[in-house]
Formats: C-alpha cells, sequence, structure tokens
C-alpha cells in the first residue's frame, strides 16, 4: 500500500527548498536592483554637478564677454574721441585747401525732434555754404550711404535755418576701404584721409565738383 505520508513530506520539502530558491532569486535581484538605484544615483548626482559647474563656468563666461564688450566700446569710444580731435585740429586747413574760406567750424553737433534724433560730427559754416563732415576711423561704402542719406533726407528737417544755403558734404577717415573714394566721388562727397604727422589730404581728383544736397 503507497504511503501517502512519506509523498507528502517530499512533495514539502521540495516546496521548502523551491521557495528558498525563490526567496534566494528574489533577494539577488533586489540586491542588483539597490546596486543599480546606488548608481542611479551616484550618476544623477554626478549630472546635477556637472550641470552646476556648466553654470557656473557660463556665468562666468558671459561676465567675461560683457566686460570685454565693455572694454572694447570704451576703448573704440577712446580712439574715436581721439580721432575726432586729431581730424578737428587738421579739418580747417584741409578744407581751406579744398577752396572754401571764411567758416567757422563745429564739432558734435546733436539735435533731436520727437523720437528722432541726428548727430553731426563737424559742421563747417561759411557765406552761404555749410560742409558737413562725417569722420570714421576706417571709412567704409556703407558709411558712405548712410552719410548721403541723411544728407538728402535728414539734414535740412533738424537744420532748416540752411534751406538758402549750398549745402556739402564731406567724409574722412585714418583708414579707407577698398574703393570707398571712388563711391564717395560718385555720390559728390569730398573725400579726406588722415595721414602722418597731422596732415589731413583731400583724395578728390582735380576738378571734382562737389554735390550740393541743398538743391531738391
Amino acid at each position: 500500500m503507497k504511503d501517502y505520508r512519506e509523498e507528502f513530506w517530499k512533495g514539502l520539502e521540495e516546496l521548502r527548498r523551491s521557495q528558498k530558491e525563490t526567496d534566494r532569486k528574489i533577494k539577488e535581484i533586489f540586491k542588483e536592483l539597490a546596486k543599480l538605484q546606488r548608481e542611479t544615483d551616484r550618476m544623477i548626482k554626478e549630472t546635477n554637478r556637472q550641470l552646476k559647474e556648466t553654470d557656473r563656468m557660463i556665468k562666468e563666461l558671459s561676465l567675461e564677454v560683457k566686460k570685454t564688450t565693455r572694454s572694447v566700446a570704451e576703448l573704440n569710444g577712446v580712439w574715436k574721441s581721439y580721432s575726432e580731435k586729431i581730424i578737428f585740429d587738421n579739418i580747417e586747413d584741409a578744407l581751406k585747401n579744398a577752396g572754401f574760406q571764411d567758416f567757422a567750424i563745429s564739432k558734435g553737433i546733436k539735435r533731436r525732434k520727437g523720437d528722432k534724433e541726428i548727430e553731426i560730427d563737424f559742421l563747417a559754416v561759411g557765406d552761404g555754404y555749410v560742409v558737413v563732415v562725417e569722420t570714421k576711423t576706417t571709412l567704409k561704402v556703407k558709411d558712405v550711404r548712410g552719410f548721403v542719406k541723411k544728407l538728402k533726407d535728414k539734414f535740412l528737417e533738424f537744420f532748416p535755418e540752411f534751406r538758402n544755403y549750398r549745402i556739402y558734404g564731406a567724409v574722412v577717415g585714418i583708414n579707407l576701404q577698398e574703393g570707398v573714394e571712388k563711391f564717395a566721388f560718385k555720390n559728390g562727397l569730398m573725400v579726406f584721409r588722415y595721414k602722418d604727422k597731422g596732415e589731413v589730404e583731400i583724395l578728390n581728383p582735380e576738378g571734382f565738383e562737389p554735390r550740393n544736397f541743398g538743391v531738391v
């Protein structure tokens, strides 16, 4: 006769062994999960640290860029003031050499109408004429184009007292972009270039007649 009790105990023992193996595997799984969690936490902390370091570096770089931009702007301002002084000290003789006599020169003139503004670097006023002078450290074609537009569209709006005057334009540069003088000649402007030792030379060809921007 079959002993069911023996079978029962064997089955129970087998079940216990199986349960232990299952528990062991579960513990291993949880142990591995805990390890992965610690590694994930470590990586998150490292990532956060790197992000903070990156933010710090970006802030420092941004501050350096601002400082550099401010320094360049200040340097440009100093150089512009210096170059304008050099030109102002010598532009009178240059204009006389170009055929203008008995005039008074003013510099740094600004006028505002509502939200619009105009700035003139130098203005030479003579008997029945004015010479509007634009100065640039490096004179470029775009500067000439903008200056012509200023003379045509804005000057008399801000300086109506010169409506019956002959209005001439002159551009002055320490450095000249290639071809800029020819572009200026074509638009009727006088072109001056600052040379060493305080000399300002006129570059317009012999027989050049400056354009009268006072004629509409």
